[in-house]
């Protein structure tokens, strides 16, 4: 987010106004025509604002019906939002050359959008003109619970973007302006969920949340969360009868790590909650850290990293006559202090998931190592088998940056053993 310089004297600088039900655009031209409509009446003489003007109308209209469209979404089933805080009853809006944000002013917030594009083409313009409106407007409604100016809403700014980014998705239906935030979604799956860094990734999680559990789950977690508490613990907390949000326990399959790390790798199948074939289409699959080929009587390893929130992909394409594979997972900490989970999927040659299975502790453990997880699959019928993908997921949730060098959930060490016979 950067703020312009210029924002307190916005109001001098814009000299024309749009009004609708709920907002009020201020906005100026590049090249204004003369004897134009502005503040002041009709004028026989007019400034040219540069980079602060817009090209024509139709970006203003663009963002005033995206705008008045995420109010109408918000306000509505299911998420029933009061009306955002207001001085008058109405949000200003300005249209100024600067990137888009949502800020305040004495406790009021207001939103500035970008006056200027560099987007090859005047469609992909006003398509990423009315993503940004529903975006910033998303903002907006949050305000009332977490406002910005209340510190404690620091630890709510990465679920807040991923709401946002959801909106978009909801609202500007068919407007794929979002992918903007995906690239790194796609190439980093080991960037941590609650990094400030990858904030705007959220949104994959977000919406996999919502296809899960429902939007109305997603709005309560932001409308009912308790003092000081995270996003993370007020998930925990409404989390529905029956269901673990995040566990390292391989016998529990959690929303996290059984589900949000392993279900994006099948954005083809149709049976997923994962589901996204115009995202695979644009990125192509989530990044694997590394891929190997597996023999009778292969033996490979692999040293791992892993930070809290956050996974790794490990293929396996046996070739042969390989009827059983062998998948140990070392850590070199004490269990409880590494809160690592495994389990491996069989990839059909239609690329659909055919089992999965956790790797389960194992004993004894060998000298120097802290715990084993490991798991033996039969796979005599490997015709029909692409691959096995492991999944590797940190369950831990303490960041480093915020432990003030007590003990924290990043930078954890395994190492991986493959062995097929």
């Amino acid at each position: 987010m950067v703020i312009h310089p210029h924002v307190p004297k916005l109001e001098q600088l814009l000299p024309h106004v749009l009004e609708s039900e709920h907002f009020v655009i201020h906005f100026g031209y590049r090249n204004p025509p003369v004897g134009g409509f502005g503040t002041q009446g009709i004028r026989d003489r007019a400034v040219g604002l540069g980079g602060h003007g817009i090209r024509d109308r139709a970006v203003v209209l663009t963002y005033m019906n995206a705008l008045e469209s995420l109010y109408r979404a918000m306000t509505a089933d299911p998420w029933h939002r009061e009306a955002p805080v207001t001085d008058g009853g109405r949000t200003h809006v300005y249209i100024a050359d600067s990137e888009p944000y949502t800020f305040h002013r004495r406790k009021v917030p207001f939103i500035v959008l970008s006056s200027r594009s560099n987007e090859p083409t005047t469609q992909a313009e006003l398509y990423r003109a009315a993503a940004e409106a529903v975006h910033e407007a998303t903002h907006l409604f949050n305000f009332r619970e977490h406002p910005m100016n209340d510190p404690n809403s620091k630890a709510w700014e990465w679920f807040d973007e991923g709401i946002a980014v959801l909106m978009e998705t909801l609202v500007a239906s068919g407007n794929t302006d979002y992918f903007r935030f995906l690239m790194n979604w796609i190439d980093m799956p080991e960037v941590s969920l609650d990094d400030p860094k990858g904030k705007y990734q959220a949104g994959m999680f977000v919406r996999y949340l919502s296809k899960r559990l429902g939007v109305g789950f997603v709005n309560d977690v932001w409308t009912q969360s308790l003092v000081d508490e995270t996003p993370l613990q007020t998930i925990a907390r409404l989390i529905p009868s029956g269901q673990t949000f995040i566990s390292p326990d391989p016998t529990v399959s959690d929303i996290f790590a059984s589900g949000y790390c392993i279900d994006p790798y099948f954005m083809w199948d149709h049976d997923c909650a994962g589901l996204a074939p115009d995202i695979i289409l644009r990125y192509g699959e989530r990044a694997v850290t590394e891929s190997l080929v597996l023999r009778r009587g292969s033996e490979e390893t692999i040293d791992g990293l892993l930070n809290h929130l956050a996974c790794r992909y490990y293929r396996f394409y046996l070739r042969g006559d390989v009827s059983r594979l062998r998948l140990s997972l070392y850590i070199t900490d004490a269990p409880q202090a590494t809160p690592l989970k495994a389990e491996v999927a069989v990839v059909t040659r239609e690329k659909c998931r055919k089992v999965v299975e956790p790797l389960l502790p194992t004993a004894p453990v060998p000298a120097g190592v802290a715990g084993k997880l490991s798991v033996t699959l039969n796979t005599d019928d490997s015709e029909e088998i692409d691959h096995l993908v492991l999944v590797v997921s940190n369950c831990g949730l303490r960041a480093a940056r915020s432990q003030k060098g007590g003990p924290h959930d990043d930078k954890k060490p395994y190492v991986i053993e493959a062995a097929a016979s």
